[in-house]
C-alpha cells in the first residue's frame, strides 16, 4: 500500500482503515483485512506516532493497549444515574411484575410491547462520548459515582473510540456490559494452569478483576468484549436518531459501531418473552459468552418515562434469572465434620464438577435425616447444584446408575476425632459428640472465642489453633492465656515477633466487655445481640449464672431471650466441666465486671432499634455485610438470615435475591443503605 508523503494525512488514513477493520472483525464477525496486512499497517501507524507524538489521537487503535500503569482510579460522577435491575426468579414472579406494570400504566393485559435481551454475566460500564470521541469509561460504583477506568476500556476492541456518526452531538452516553467470552476465559485459565497459578473462579469475577487492573496491558491480554444496551442522547438528538423505542436504540447502537447482543427479541406480549426465556434456558449452553438470565424491558420509551423508577430500580425493566445450574458427579466417600457444639455434619465428597463457573467437589448433607432421605451409596451418581448459586448441595441420586455391590453411606457410631460414642437425642435431627475434650470441639471453640464479634483476637487463625491443640499446648480456652513466647516459637511458621504480637493480642482481649466473652463461650442459640441484652440486664456474669441455674424462666423476661436460650444457658452452666472453665477464666481476670459503663456500645441512648428484626440482602454501596450487621446490633436490633412475618425491615443492596420478593409479599418495610443510615441517625 503506497504511503502518503504527509504524515498527518497518512496517520489519519491508517486510523480510519484500522478502526474499520477492527469493527468488521470484532463486531460484524466479517473480516475485511488479512491479519498480516493489519499488523503491517498497525506497525506503520505506531512508528509514525513514535516519531511525531503530536499525531497520536484518542481514537487511534494504538491507544487501545495500555500505557504506563496509573497510581489508581479517579472518581467518575455519572451524568445519568446507573441503577441496577430488580430480579425475579421464575415465570410466576415475572407475571407479577408484568401485572403491576400494567396497573401502573393503566393498560390492558397483552397490551405492552416488550424487548427481551439475554442478560450477560459481566460488569456494567458507562461510556461517555464528546463530539463522537470516547472520553471516559466508568464502572457502575454506587450508581451515582463509579471509577474512571478509561485506559482499560480503550483495550476492549468492541468499544469504538470514535462513533460512526456524522455531526455528533456534544455528548452521548452508552451503557452496556463488559465480559470475558467463554473461549477467552478458558484460555486464561489454561495459561494460569501451565504457570501453576490458581484458576480464576468464573468469567464475571475475572472480568471485574480485569477491569480494575492498574496496568491496562494486562487488560488488553484478557480480550474482553462489550455488548451495548442503552443509549442516552441530548433530547434534541432523539428525533434525528429516531429513538422512540428500546428496539430502535439497539439498532442505532449497532449503527454507531457498537457490538450489540444478537440474541434478543421484540415481543408483542409476555407470552413471547416466556418462549424466548424457555428457548435460551437450554440453548444458552452453546453461547460464546456467559449469561445468567433474560432482561425484559418496555419497548416504548415514553412508557418507560411514565413508569419511572423506585429508589434503586427502573419499574419498566426486570431481570429474570435462570435457575441454579445442576451437574452429575460420582460420590467418592462420606466424611464427617465435628462443629463447635459437637454437631456432626456429614459431607459428601465427589468427583469435581463445574457449577456456575467454579469447580465443586464437596457438599454438606446437613444431618442424618438428609443422609437417610437420599439413601446414598458410595459410588452413586448424584446430581449436584448450587443453592442460590452459592452453596453446593446434593439434590438427588440416580439409583438406576448405582454400581452393583456398593455399600450404604451412613454416619459413624464414634466421633472421628476423639472416638467417643456419638449421641442423637430422640426427636432431634442432629447427631453430636458430647465429649467436651474432643479436639474438634476445642479447635472450633477457640476459633469462636477469638472471632471478631467475641474477643476479636487477630492472628489466632485456624492453622495456629490446630497446632496449639495437636501439640498439647492448649486444652481449653483458658489455656490461651497461659501461652508464653518460648512455647509459641516452637510452632511451625511462628517467629519471635509473631509470638510476641499474639501474646499482646491475648492480653488486650482481657479488656473486652463481658457480654463479648459470654458470646465467645459458644453457648448454643446465644447470639451476640442476646449476649448484650443479658449483660445489660445483669450487673455481673456471676449474677447471670446464678439466675440461669436456679430460675431459668426469669431469664425469659429479657427482651429477645426466649425459653430455648434460657434452657441452653441452664444446661451449659450446670455442666461441671463448664463450671471449672468459668472458674479458671475468673482466675485469669476474665468474665468479670471491670467498669459500670463497659457495655457502652449498647446503652439506652443507643438502643434505638431495640426489639426490631432485620434481614440483609444484596451488596450495599458502602457498607459490608459485617459492618451493617454490627451497626444494627450495636443499636439494639437483631439480624436474621430469613424473611418472616416477624421481620421488621429488609435492607436491600445490589443483586438482591429472593428475600426481596418474599418481603414484598409479606409487606415488610424495605430500605436501602440510605434508609438504614437514617434509622441509625448516621
Amino acid at each position: 500500500m503506497p504511503k502518503s508523503t504527509a504524515p498527518t494525512a497518512r496517520a489519519a488514513k491508517l486510523r480510519q482503515l484500522l478502526n474499520r477493520a477492527a469493527h468488521a472483525y470484532y463486531v460484524l464477525d466479517t473480516p475485511v483485512m488479512e491479519d498480516a496486512v493489519y499488523d503491517l499497517l498497525y506497525q506503520e501507524l505506531l512508528e509514525l506516532e513514535t516519531v511525531t507524538p503530536a499525531l497520536i489521537s484518542v481514537d487511534s487503535p494504538t491507544q487501545r493497549v495500555g500505557r504506563q500503569a496509573s497510581e489508581g482510579f479517579r472518581r467518575a460522577e455519572h451524568r445519568i444515574s446507573m441503577l441496577s435491575l430488580n430480579n425475579v426468579f421464575d415465570l410466576e414472579e415475572l407475571q407479577g411484575w408484568y401485572e403491576k406494570l400494567l396497573r401502573l400504566l393503566g393498560r390492558q393485559a397483552d397490551d405492552l410491547e416488550l424487548v427481551g435481551e439475554l442478560k450477560v454475566d459481566g460488569n456494567a460500564l458507562a461510556l461517555s462520548y464528546e463530539r463522537g470521541v470516547l472520553v471516559r469509561g466508568a464502572t457502575r460504583g454506587d450508581g451515582s459515582c463509579g471509577e474512571d477506568i478509561t485506559d482499560n476500556v480503550r483495550t476492549i476492541a468492541t468499544v469504538p473510540l470514535r462513533l460512526h456518526l456524522d455531526n455528533p452531538p456534544d455528548w452521548i452516553e452508552v451503557r452496556g456490559e463488559a465480559f470475558i467470552p467463554n473461549a477467552a476465559f478458558a484460555a486464561i485459565n489454561a495459561e494460569r494452569k501451565r504457570q501453576n497459578q490458581t484458576a480464576l473462579a468464573n468469567p464475571r469475577n475475572a472480568c471485574a478483576g480485569t477491569l480494575r487492573q492498574l496496568d491496562s496491558k494486562v487488560v488488553a491480554e484478557r480480550h474482553l468484549d462489550f455488548f451495548a444496551y442503552t443509549l442516552h442522547v441530548p433530547w434534541e438528538m432523539s428525533g434525528r436518531l429516531q429513538l422512540a423505542e428500546q428496539w430502535q436504540s439497539l439498532q442505532q447502537l449497532e449503527k454507531l459501531g457498537f457490538h450489540v447482543s444478537p440474541d434478543r427479541c421484540l415481543s408483542a406480549n409476555l407470552d413471547a418473552i416466556r418462549d424466548f426465556y424457555n428457548y435460551w434456558q437450554e440453548q444458552r449452553k452453546f453461547l460464546t459468552y456467559p449469561t445468567d438470565g433474560v432482561v425484559i424491558k418496555l419497548n416504548d420509551l415514553r412508557c418507560q418515562e411514565k413508569a419511572g423508577f423506585t429508589q434503586r430500580f427502573p419499574r419498566w425493566a426486570v431481570a429474570l434469572k435462570y435457575p441454579a445450574e445442576e451437574a452429575p458427579s460420582q460420590l467418592l466417600r462420606l466424611q464427617v465434620q465435628v462443629g463447635r457444639t459437637g454437631a456432626v455434619t456429614p459431607v459428601a465428597e465427589f468427583k469435581p464438577v463445574a457449577l456456575s463457573g467454579t469447580s465443586v467437589s464437596r457438599a454438606t448433607l446437613h444431618n442424618a435425616d438428609r443422609l437417610e432421605e437420599l439413601e446414598l451409596h458410595i459410588g452413586d451418581t448424584i446430581i449436584v447444584r448450587k443453592a442460590g448459586e452459592i452453596i453446593p448441595e446434593v439434590v438427588r441420586v440416580l439409583e438406576y446408575l448405582r454400581p452393583a455391590g456398593t455399600s450404604r453411606a451412613s454416619l459413624p457410631k464414634h466421633c472421628p476425632e476423639c472416638a467417643s460414642l456419638l449421641i442423637r437425642e430422640p426427636g432431634k435431627a442432629v447427631t453430636r459428640c458430647i465429649n467436651n475434650s474432643c479436639p474438634a470441639i476445642l479447635r472450633r471453640a477457640i476459633q469462636h472465642w477469638g472471632s471478631k464479634k467475641a474477643l476479636d483476637i487477630a492472628g489466632l487463625g485456624s492453622n495456629l489453633i490446630e497446632q496449639l491443640v495437636d501439640c498439647g499446648l492448649v486444652f481449653s480456652i483458658s489455656d490461651l492465656y497461659r501461652l508464653d513466647r518460648n512455647s509459641l516459637i516452637s510452632l511451625d511458621r511462628m517467629g519471635a515477633k509473631s509470638a510476641v504480637n499474639l501474646i499482646a493480642k491475648l492480653q488486650a482481649s482481657r479488656a473486652q466487655p463481658w457480654h463479648r466473652q459470654l458470646y465467645g463461650l459458644g453457648i448454643r442459640h446465644l447470639g451476640s445481640v442476646n449476649a448484650r441484652a443479658l449483660a445489660k440486664a445483669f450487673s455481673t456474669f456471676n449474677n447471670l449464672v446464678t439466675v440461669a441455674c436456679l430460675d431459668p424462666k426469669a431469664v425469659t423476661t429479657i427482651q429477645g431471650v426466649g425459653p430455648e436460650i434460657a434452657q441452653s444457658l441452664h444446661r451449659w452452666f450446670t455442666v461441671p466441666a463448664n463450671s471449672r472453665l468459668i472458674a479458671d477464666l475468673h482466675s485469669l481476670g476474665l468474665l468479670v465486671t471491670k467498669d459500670d459503663n463497659e457495655i457502652g456500645d449498647f446503652t439506652e441512648a443507643t438502643a434505638i432499634l431495640s426489639g426490631k428484626t432485620f434481614v440483609l440482602t444484596g451488596t450495599l454501596p458502602t457498607l459490608s455485610r459485617a459492618r451493617a450487621t454490627e451497626l444494627i446490633e450495636n443499636a439494639g436490633g437483631q439480624v436474621t438470615k430469613d424473611v418472616s412475618r416477624r421481620t421488621n425491615y429488609l435492607i436491600v443492596g445490589n443483586n438482591a435475591g429472593s428475600r426481596l420478593s418474599k418481603a414484598q409479599s409479606l409487606g415488610t418495610i424495605i430500605l436501602d443503605e440510605d434508609g438504614l443510615r437514617q434509622l441509625l441517625a448516621l
